[in-house]
């Protein structure tokens, strides 16, 4: 679903970034496969089965409790997610249950939430907020978008034991409008009290970046090479700010792990947050990397991660999506792509129409889509409104998968 995309327009050139979900690996084999990262194992692959843990080092088949107390020395531990893939984060779970189960004392580390977020997140944990006053004050909906039911087991988990959760990101109007020139540069980070120098040098990241970006891709494909240039920038420049705010947050909490979340461009093949963090952090990092498995001989290169978890591959996700791309405008917002098999195609929704009302509520702002989204399930039927060439129409979008 195109909602997978994170959608930030780059000040001055109105292209469009991929950014957390720029890792939508599942169905993608020359993503999982390519030959990039690390030279030991780049040129090797592994074969990966539903619910196994693969060692892609040693090619070790691994029990979640024994990769456990293969983590026990890590102090960065990254750990990807597809953030709509109900899969990913049961994975991210699984493994802070099982360290904290050993007793190993750990901090998470999240890509969706800015360092201004820092004193909520600390309120959460000590059981100040309910969930409905965390999720206002967050402004959930506004800042990342995505359906809280994908992530509220880890921070429920994450309150009931106690351990903190440590905000990663930069904010968004940070990145936004960064260009390669900005990159280069040392330092404010862009809205994080940190010096920040952002490494762009990488040959691998960048063939890396554009396999994601193949010219089937209908935001990104044939863009020209000043605006490719800028979105690897950006991708790279929030590598670099997480990765500072990960080594920040190691020193603060010595003798501990930091579990970090983040969506798979910024944590597979090393070549990300892992990659970034060389010149701030001495220590190893470990990368775990969900692989959906869409059939009995899915294979990814070793170099993809330390280990890879074989998940299912979903066929829808788990939680309701619209299944069109929009852009805000004065009232309401802009479709710019419809997802092909989504609710928005079968309800007539078109490229060029502005959706100003959803199941009864004026739209303003993708925000506003975004909370009414929430309260929907599979199976609902909903009114909307949608302006195409200057007349009203009125649209019923059934949300069947």
């Amino acid at each position: 679903m195109i909602e997978k995309i994170v959608a930030a327009f780059l000040s001055g050139t109105g292209i469009l970034l991929c950014t957390g979900c720029v890792g939508v690996i599942s169905g993608q084999a020359e993503i999982l496969t390519l030959p990039v990262g690390d030279p030991v194992r780049k040129d090797q692959q592994v074969s990966v089965q539903v619910d196994e843990v693969v060692d892609t080092l040693s090619g070790d088949t691994l029990s979640p409790q024994a990769l456990a107390q293969r983590l026990t020395d890590g102090r960065l531990i990254l750990i990807a997610e597809q953030h709509t893939d109900l899969e990913y984060h049961r994975v991210q779970l699984r493994v802070l249950e099982l360290l904290q189960q050993t007793g190993r004392a750990m901090v998470i580390g999240l890509e969706m939430f800015e360092v201004e977020d820092q004193p909520l997140l600390d309120a959460w944990v000590a059981g100040r907020f309910t969930e409905a006053e965390f999720l206002d004050e967050s402004d959930w909906y506004g800042n990342w978008g995505y359906h809280w039911g994908y992530y509220r087991d880890i921070l429920l988990f994450a309150r009931a034991h106690a351990i903190p959760l440590v905000a990663l990101n930069a904010p968004r109007n940070a990145v936004t409008g960064m260009g390669a020139d900005d990159a280069t540069a040392d330092g404010e980070a862009h809205g994080a009290a940190l010096p920040l120098k952002v490494d762009l040098s990488s040959p691998d990241h960048r063939a890396l970046f554009r396999a994601f970006f193949d010219t089937d891709d209908p935001i990104h494909g044939g863009l020209p090479e000043d605006q490719w240039e800028a979105l690897f920038a950006a991708q790279c420049s929030m590598d670099a700010v997480m990765a500072a705010n990960a080594a920040l947050a190691l020193d603060s909490y010595p003798d501990t792990a930091l579990v970090a979340l983040a969506g798979t461009g910024h944590v597979i093949y090393e070549l990300g947050i892992a990659r970034q963090i060389k010149d701030r952090y001495a220590g190893s990092v470990t990368t775990i990397v969900p692989v959906a498995v869409a059939d009995a001989d899915t294979r990814v290169q070793s170099s993809i991660g330390d280990f890879v978890w074989g998940i299912p591959d979903m066929p829808a996700p788990a939680f309701p999506e619209l299944g069109a791309l929009s852009v805000g405008v004065e009232a309401g917002l802009h479709i710019i792509h419809v997802e092909p098999d989504s609710p928005a195609e079968a309800g007539g929704l078109e490229t060029g129409d502005i959706l100003t009302s959803f199941k009864g509520v004026t739209i303003e702002s993708r925000p506003d889509l975004n909370r009414i989204l929430a309260t929907i399930q599979w199976g609902d039927e909903v009114a909307v409104t949608v302006e195409r060439e200057e007349e009203q129409h009125d649209l019923t979008l059934r949300f069947q998968r």
